[in-house]
């Protein structure tokens, strides 16, 4: 935009009025004191209006006459055409305005003789010679003729004392609320756009038409300018000045260039420079503002008038020297270039001087930088063998790389970097340098040996490369250094790009950690990604600035970084094997210690993020025989042992595919304290795989589960504290005096309830709270001194439920012995039979209660005096409480044969039979009391009531889901215990490949389909990325089929593709779900 708020041709504009200034006072002093006026007259008078009007005068003559001459005759020209004008052809000029002003005066004037004095005043001013001593508009004003007109115009209109500075208020305004003619023109040029501003350079009709507009709006602010007073008072309309006015510029015949050459002065009088100084001083970027205003770049042109040679200016204000000197002087003009054509105009002329900063070469901290790839290193050393190759390989790689053959690879950027090198620039050698720049640069984290890095930040070539590049960037110290730094970072100028894909990585969900590492396109994205943003931070990072003011963006540095990926073959692998090295040297295990010391739940953290617990596969690689390494990082001591150690390890798991890594590898000690340890996790699992299978089952088991766990929930101990009388009162004969009966009562009552619950509704926060509670403990805790007993904690309660995951069975695991070994018509016969479960548990509670030796809560008890014959009755008596027990636990027993039945099948006649049959902890349930059936396949497929399944021989394969259900013995529904989706194949039929290959790609459809309504139902990163290892597994068993076909390989390599493709398409949407939540 030329003139945001004011522009400089309003003045000039205005000049045509100042013709109306003549015969006035012009201020109080000067010509004041010259006339004899005291200057007591004039005490009331402002100072501003008449001040500013003649220093604009005096400086705007200045500007003209220190331009084109041609424009100073032009201004000349002008005056003497008015001067010239003959006064009895040319007085009708004024007739607009003196028709009014003729209308109001007495009929004792003379009227002809005071229009011509009236119109010898205006020849007069605008005519006038300019001196410093402004002796003709003194003669103006002393002229008694003149005085004697405009006191009787002025008398006419109401006011006979008007003053000159009346009318520069009009004209100029007073620096307050009033704008003046002038601040009105600027406050309807503020309004234009761009171009029409442009427009009105040179454009004499315009400037009049802005200038009228202004006077219109003025003349109408009577209140505020006496001058507009006056002008109403006479009956004078901006009609009647706009015809004046239009009437002298068609007589006028010299105005227009006049109007011109005045413009050019008016901004050579008034324009400032603003000046933008880089590169350490060696560049200067001037603009142009008058009064604050900048004007538009594309209509000004410099230039070097005179100076040094090592000064040059660009058209377009930039003004530079060498990278390698010290200082330069010259002299730079500004050109105004008119729209309408005609000669450029000088309007801004200065000598400058640049000079060079002195600028410090930046130093990269390789102390600090060399410790992390030790660490890496060592990393990388302590792991699989083969990631070390993929490095060295990689290595091997890049040194093979020559410009002669892989200079290409740098093109994107270099060719940017080409149009802003110097034309002396040895453009073949410095392409070699950045080429062999590239190279050594990218080596660096696969090598990260002291020397190595040395030898790059010192080398020569390197060096004088980067000197000339930095000097053409505008960084005159750009060192290899400051490649480092942009790379990997400095404590000044901030973290590089490896500090912001650290700080990134610290900032994911798990889930997101897992789905960036997993993806081998995610890694090098994520580089781009960062590399892109610190190129736009030229302040702290010279590459990014040099780059910039060479051209070069984030699009070149993008294109050249994938170059040297696609021509580098090892350079995937070596890029994994670091990241796992890294990922090892980060990696921080969290240990969750059981209050035994017997248990500890490791868990590991990278860059602080959780590493999820599916991506991780523990094990133990040595160490004493009495610790146990779970998958899931859970490590447990024997119970007969004091202490143990053991090397652990964790794995990660690609779900992507490619062999696990080692990313943890530390030395565990376990030592066992006072009290029991309770494996959490494998109840849990157990009890969970049980959940599972009443979900899955009958939908009123599980109804019937949930109203008896609410039920348990409604339990009250003020009215339902006798439940566990036959127990307390055992216990209470045994407490000290001391004690609080009534609260210990209480908080065994709530413990008894929370363990008898937890099988019915098993959450790891809610059995983690009830292992916890500090109330539990305290009570355990008084229980065992009064019993003899030297710790008790809940684990002990919860060992004896439900055992120790190893000898110790607990009653739960006891049930389980005892029923295993229960003939196989004892056991159908147990179901739906209170009185066999009863006898069962009570035979189970009595083993238990009675190995006082492997159960502290046993020993307890019977140093108590509590007897099984008191559990059992408590157990009866929550038993009797509870109307929805016996349905519960019927339902929970046939979700245990649900989950513990395993099937067997005896295949006949080639395929074409399948016998089934169940057991149950290995052994083989009646046929009497199951029955079989088929609930949906193929029409092919019969299945008859005692499990035989079978196809006719003329069909070559059929696939059905069979179910069988267990008949109740004492009446009530059939349960379902087995659902199972079968295949039999007829071995003595050819099978066409094609139509194999369709089944498998319908089973993958319908398995990738069935993801994608998980993923839809997905509420977190967590379950989403759980989905990726369920879609690759799909995957694997589509292709393990594929791979089975027999076939050509042309086509299983077709169906193979196909597959793999419906995956990938899965896995990216998948990913990008993960991403944008």
């Amino acid at each position: 935009m030329m003139f945001r708020k004011r522009i400089t041709l309003s003045a000039l504009a205005l000049s045509m009025l100042t013709a109306s200034l003549g015969g006035l006072p012009l201020s109080q002093k000067g010509l004041a004191e010259k006339l004899g006026i005291s200057q007591t007259a004039y005490a009331a008078e402002t100072e501003l209006p008449s001040s500013v009007f003649l220093d604009r005068m005096n400086n705007l003559y200045a500007a003209l006459a220190a331009g084109d001459p041609t424009d100073m005759q032009e201004v000349r020209n002008f005056r003497d055409e008015i001067a010239g004008l003959d006064e009895a052809s040319n007085v009708n000029l004024i007739d607009p305005i003196w028709s009014k002003i003729s209308a109001k005066l007495p009929e004792t004037v003379d009227q002809a003789a005071l229009k011509a004095s009236l119109f010898r005043i205006i020849k007069a001013v605008g005519s006038f010679r300019y001196d410093p001593a402004a002796s003709d508009l003194e003669a103006i004003r002393t002229n008694p003729e003149f005085r004697a007109t405009i006191k009787t115009i002025a008398a006419a209109g109401g006011d006979e004392n008007i003053r000159l500075d009346d009318f520069l208020v009009f004209l100029f305004g007073d620096g307050a609320s009033r704008k003046g003619v002038e601040g009105t023109i600027g406050s309807l040029l503020a309004k234009k756009t761009p171009v029409e501003l442009i427009q009105l350079l040179g454009n004499k009709q315009g400037i009049t038409a802005v200038l009228l507009q202004a006077t219109e709006e003025l003349l109408g602010e009577t209140g505020q300018y006496k001058f507009s007073a006056i002008m109403e008072n006479l009956g004078i309309t901006p009609q009647d000045v706009r015809s004046t006015v239009l009437q002298f510029q068609v007589k006028l015949k010299k105005d227009e260039p006049a109007i011109s050459a005045m413009t050019v002065a008016y901004i050579r009088s008034a324009a400032k420079t603003d000046v933008k100084i880089t590169d350490v001083g060696r560049t200067h970027a001037y603009s142009l503002n008058v009064f604050g205003v900048s004007i538009y770049p594309a209509v000004l042109q410099w230039s070097k008038a005179s100076g040094d040679a090592n000064v040059t200016v660009k058209p377009t204000g930039v003004v530079t020297i060498p990278g390698d000197a010290a200082s330069g002087t010259a002299v730079i003009q500004a050109k105004l270039i008119n729209p309408y054509g005609g000669a450029a105009k000088v309007v801004y002329e200065q000598e400058v001087t640049l000079k060079a900063a002195a600028t410090q070469e930046t130093e990269f901290p390789a102390a600090a930088f060399l410790a992390r790839m030790k660490k890496v290193q060592e990393a990388l050393a302590a792991g699989d063998p083969a990631d070390i190759q993929a490095i060295i390989q990689l290595r091997n790689e890049l040194s093979q790389l020559t410009f002669a053959k892989d200079q290409a690879l740098i093109d994107p950027i270099w060719n940017k970097l080409t149009a802003n090198l110097p034309e002396d620039a040895d453009q073949a050698a410095l392409k070699e340098g950045l080429f062999n720049i590239f190279k050594a640069v990218i080596s660096i984290p696969y090598d990260g040996q002291a020397a190595s890095l040395e030898s790059i930040r010192n080398n020569p070539e390197f060096r004088a490369t980067l000197k000339e590049l930095g000097q053409a960037g505008g960084e005159p110290s750009f060192v290899v250094d400051d490649i480092l730094v942009f790379f990997f970072g400095s404590e000044e100028a901030g973290s590089g790009l490896e500090g912001a894909i650290r700080s990134h990585l610290a900032g994911l969900s798990p889930s997101g950690l897992l789905q960036l590492l997993g993806d081998k396109q995610a890694l090098p994205a994520l580089l781009l990604q960062k590399a892109g943003l610190l190129l736009s931070d030229k302040e702290n990072y010279k590459v990014s600035s040099a780059l910039s003011e060479l051209g070069v963006t984030a699009k070149e540095f993008n294109d050249t970084w994938v170059n040297f990926q696609q021509q580098l073959k090892k350079d995937e692998p070596a890029l994994n094997a670091l990241t796992v090295a890294l990922l090892r040297s980060e990696a921080v295990e969290t240990a969750k210690v059981s209050d035994n010391g017997r248990e500890q739940k490791l868990t590991l953290k990278v860059f602080g993020v959780d590493v999820p617990a599916l991506a991780l596969r523990w094990s133990k690689v040595s160490g004493s025989q009495s610790v146990k390494v779970d998958a899931n990082g859970t490590i447990t001591l024997n119970r007969d042992a004091e202490n143990g150690k053991a090397l652990v390890r964790a794995t990660f798991i690609n779900p992507y595919g490619g062999a696990a890594k080692v990313v943890f590898e530390k030395e565990i000690t376990l030592t066992a304290r006072a009290g029991d340890h309770f494996p959490a996790e494998q109840f849990l699992a157990r009890m969970n795989k049980l959940h599972a299978a009443l979900l899955a089952g009958d939908p009123a088991d599980v109804q019937d589960v949930r109203n008896l766990r609410d039920e348990m929930a409604k339990l009250d101990f003020a009215k339902d504290q006798a439940l566990i009388d036959p127990i307390w009162n055992r216990i209470a004969s045994q407490l000290p005096t001391e004690i609080d009966k009534a609260e210990l009562k209480k908080s065994l009552f709530q413990m008894i309830k929370a363990v008898g619950s937890i099988q019915y509704d098993p959450e790891a926060k809610q059995l983690e709270a009830i292992r916890t509670n500090p109330e539990f403990r305290a009570t355990l805790k008084t229980i065992a001194a009064a019993g003899g007993v030297e710790n008790l904690t809940m684990d002990d309660f919860l060992v004896l439920m439900f055992g120790d995951g190893d000898e110790r069975l607990g009653v739960e695991g006891t049930m389980r012995a005892i029923i295993s070994k229960m003939s196989a018509k004892d056991l159908a016969q147990l179901l739906g039979n209170k009185e066999k479960i009863n006898t069962v548990l009570t035979e189970a509670m009595g083993k238990i209660l009675v190995a006082k030796d492997d159960y502290a809560l046993s020993k307890a008890f019977y140093n108590l005096g509590v007897r099984p014959v008191d559990v059992y009755a408590t157990v009866l008596k929550f038993r009797v409480k509870l109307k929805y027990e016996e349905k519960a636990l019927n339902a929970l027993t046939v979700a245990y044969i649900r989950s513990e039945v395993v099937s067997s099948v005896k295949i006949t006649a080639n395929g074409t039979q399948h016998d089934y049959t169940l057991k149950l902890m290995g052994k083989e349930l009646p046929t009497s009391i199951l029955r079989w059936k088929k609930v949906s396949g193929s029409k092919d497929v019969t299945v008859d009531s005692r499990g035989k399944v079978t196809i006719p021989k003329k069909v070559a394969e059929g696939k059905a889901v069979i179910q069988a259900t267990l008949i109740n013995p004492y009446g009530g529904s059939a349960k379902i215990v087995f659902q199972q989706e079968v295949t039999l194949v007829n071995d003595k039929v050819v099978l066409d490949p094609k139509e194999e290959f369709k089944k498998i790609a319908a089973a993958l459809d319908e398995k990738l389909d069935a993801v994608k309504k998980e993923l839809k139902a997905a509420k977190d990163d967590e379950q989403k990325a759980e989905l990726i290892v369920k879609v690759v597994q799909a995957r694997n068993e589509a292709l393990n089929a594929i791979n089975k076909v027999e076939t050509t390989n042309a086509l299983k390599n077709k169906a193979i593709n196909e597959t793999k493709s419906k995956v990938n398409k899965l896995l990216t949407t998948i990913i990008t779900e993960i991403m944008r939540s």
